[in-house]
């Protein structure tokens, strides 16, 4: 049970990818956004209660609103994704691409940072 509770999120992650790579429609498409809403939050809210690098959080709340700062890279990879399947230019397609690694990179430095206690020398 613990199992499947802790990988709930990337669950409904991977279900949202196999809804939009599978199936075409309007409703499919608005319940994979769901399942990606859904699984991001839940990805948010445990980062959240687990960070270990509690003084840096109050330093990136005077720069940018924090609901922003933690869904930034989730809504990079979704827009990534949505354009390289919509769009045919090569171009653009190469442009989300970027987009898609920016945003994984940001995922996981910010996974590194949040889960190590911090060196200092």
């Amino acid at each position: 049970m613990k199992f499947f509770v802790k990988n709930m999120p990337y669950f409904f992650i991977s279900l949202s990818g196999y809804i939009l790579m599978f199936h075409k429609g309007w409703l499919l498409i608005m319940s994979a956004a769901l399942f990606y809403g859904v699984g991001c939050i839940i990805v948010v809210t445990r980062s959240a209660e687990k960070r270990l690098d509690l003084e840096s959080k109050r330093k990136i709340r005077h720069h940018l609103p924090e609901v922003f700062y933690e869904y930034a890279p989730y809504w990079c990879c979704a827009t990534a994704i949505f354009v390289i399947m919509a769009i045919e230019n090569n171009f653009v397609r190469f442009a989300a691409l970027l987009l898609l690694i920016y945003a994984l990179r940001n995922l996981i430095l910010r996974h590194n940072n949040r889960s190590k206690k911090p060196n200092h020398f």
